[in-house]
């Protein structure tokens, strides 16, 4: 018998083997851990009824988005984003809302960051 066409047939037969006996293998194993295994099988539908639409509701993304995340579990609080507008007091001048950030940003810089700063000018 051609040996090449011996290996090909063994390399084909345990192929066909793990393909069929890695998820029994996997499960022995989570058992063991004590672990369940995971299983996705959920269906969403949404139709036209399912977000208010037309003229009285102009934010119809924002509704689908909502109904979407209820209905995956991601109730997450809506965001919104503030244009801070302050004036400082004593100076009369506007504060920058991101002095803080940059400032810390300034304290923990290596000396490899001011380098790579100072090369970008």
């Amino acid at each position: 018998m051609n040996t090449k066409a011996f290996k090909r047939l063994i390399k084909e037969a345990v192929i066909d083997a793990i393909h069929e006996e890695l998820p029994y293998i996997l499960e022995e194993h989570m058992a063991k851990q004590e672990k369940k295994a995971l299983r996705e099988g959920r269906t969403a539908g949404f139709t036209s009824a399912d977000v208010i639409t037309g003229t009285g509701n102009p934010d119809v993304r924002a509704s689908l988005r909502s109904k979407m995340g209820e209905a995956f579990g991601f109730n997450q609080p809506q965001q919104s984003l503030k244009v801070i507008d302050a004036v400082d007091e004593a100076t009369g001048e506007r504060v920058n809302p991101f002095a803080a950030f940059i400032a810390d940003a300034a304290a923990n810089m290596t000396p490899m960051d001011k380098s790579g700063l100072r090369n970008l000018g």
